[in-house]
């Protein structure tokens, strides 16, 4: 009967001893799933770190916890820590550390009494009076996490065995932190990657209006120096029409007894009719010339003004219409464009970065052209059920096509790449396509080139078509 007793007993003891593995494993997988989910949602560094150590609080309680990783053959460095002031600090790897990292799990019950506790980074502390050290793997490398708290005697075997039940816990947190890590990373490197290629095609920007100046400047200038030179004959003519008018009020007042002989005198003499219409004339010049700075000052304001946003609506033909007049100075004594602008829809982007690359191709083509040229700019939409190159079906197509020298298979495979430039030293950054390339597929776009030796080249744009 006893031994029925001692064995019921033992069976029990054992569901008992089961059953709280059984919880400390549930427990240890609802730590690591919160831990997890709490490494996934921190947005920055210190963050991930400070809900890391915060999970690990709930399996060893500590007053600061830090992470030690190797960075020479002697030394470990506090890669991370609740306490800021010690992070980057050197370890130097004395008996203790050297037995964890061994594989050991150790406690320390009173640091003061270690010999080389003064040494240590995280003795300026003074609260700290107990340690728990234990290794971990991560990235294929020993480390070391500790756990320090303010309580004399304060680890003992209990959190030892803890410490030793959860290392894979600890590996595997460690594991999800170092991804987050490199998860963000990547999204910085993203980051200053826009911020590179927002950077250059502002430099292009720039680079364009600085070759298009010494052009606008001479087309802004002639409509000027005619206005001023209409001025000044206005100047000299009001004075006529004063005295004219002075005349004919005096005459006026004499009424019906006046001598009109005088009146009629002053008006062959002063010319009066052709200066009227001269005045027409100069009027309606000025006003012509106006317009015409009035437009190349409205498409440079446009063009050189900073993009809101990357995603409006417009139409690709008032897009060329407004490019014009930036490009015309420089070109039209030697290339005449000519536009065939079909009915096309609205595309979603930056107007004034199509502008950009429609100036980039225009001046290239112009460059070379040798004597007199022409440059065909087409606009036209294909709705297919098959995508066309770039993927798109329904999409507005704009081709810029000159009758220049053409180009090599050579330099059409090389003419997209950064920095490649046919120009001579000086004149070409080798830029200017690149980022045109970069403009047209941010807008989800393609770009291509067909040309052949003396034949000329077709640049062709494929924009979606915005949705309504």
């Amino acid at each position: 009967m006893s031994d029925k007793y001692e064995e019921v007993v033992e069976n029990l003891n054992l569901v008992y001893r089961l059953k709280e593995q059984a919880q400390a494993l549930h427990n240890q997988s609802e730590l690591m799933l919160r831990g997890v989910r709490a490494v996934l949602d921190a947005d920055h560094p210190e963050a991930l770190y400070q809900r890391m150590f915060a999970n690990f609080s709930q399996i060893i309680p500590h007053t600061t916890c830090l992470i030690l990783e190797p960075c020479s053959a002697t030394h470990l460095r506090c890669s991370f820590s609740t306490l800021a002031e010690i992070v980057d600090q050197q370890w130097e790897i004395g008996e203790m550390l050297s037995k964890v990292i061994g594989g050991k799990t150790l406690a320390m019950y009173n640091v003061a009494r270690h010999p080389s506790w003064h040494d240590v980074p995280l003795a300026k502390d003074t609260r700290i009076k107990s340690l728990l050290m234990s290794p971990f793997i991560v990235k294929d490398e020993l480390s070391v996490i500790v756990f320090a708290h303010e309580e004399l005697g304060f680890y003992t075997d209990e959190h030892v065995q803890i410490a030793k039940r959860y290392r894979e816990f600890t590996e595997q947190t460690l594991l999800s932190v170092n991804a987050r890590l490199l998860a963000m990373a990547s999204e910085q490197l993203k980051k200053e990657k826009e911020q590179v290629e927002q950077s250059l095609i502002a430099s292009e920007k720039l680079a364009s209006v600085g070759l298009l100046a010494a052009g606008i400047a001479h087309e802004i200038n002639n409509p000027v120096g005619f206005v001023a030179s209409n001025i000044d004959y206005l100047k000299t003519s009001v004075p006529t029409l004063i005295e004219f008018c002075k005349t004919l009020e005096r005459t006026f007042e004499k009424g019906a007894q006046a001598d009109l002989a005088d009146l009629q005198a002053r008006y062959e003499q002063d010319q009066i009719p052709q200066l009227l219409d001269d005045i027409c004339d100069i009027c309606e010049e000025s006003e012509e010339g106006l317009i015409r700075v009035a437009n190349i000052t409205t498409s440079l304001k446009s063009f050189t003004r900073t993009d809101v946003g990357d995603q409006d609506r417009f139409c690709v033909n008032q897009a060329i219409e407004d490019t014009l007049p930036l490009v015309n100075p420089e070109l039209k004594h030697h290339v005449n464009i000519e536009l065939l602008l079909g009915e096309v829809p609205p595309v979603a982007g930056s107007a004034r970065k199509l502008s950009q690359v429609l100036i980039n191709l225009m001046m290239n083509a112009g460059q070379a052209i040798s004597g007199q040229g022409v440059i065909h700019i087409r606009t036209r939409r294909i709705n297919s059920v098959l995508p066309a190159p770039g993927g798109l079906s329904d999409q507005v197509i704009i081709s810029v096509e000159d009758n220049g020298p053409g180009m090599s298979k050579q330099v059409r495979e090389q003419i997209f790449q950064p920095f490649y430039t046919t120009k001579p030293p000086g004149q070409g950054t080798g830029l200017g396509l690149y980022i045109s390339m970069n403009i047209i597929e941010a807008m989800g776009g393609h770009i291509s080139v067909e040309s052949e030796e003396n034949r000329g080249t077709v640049f062709t744009i494929r924009l979606p078509v915005a949705p309504d």
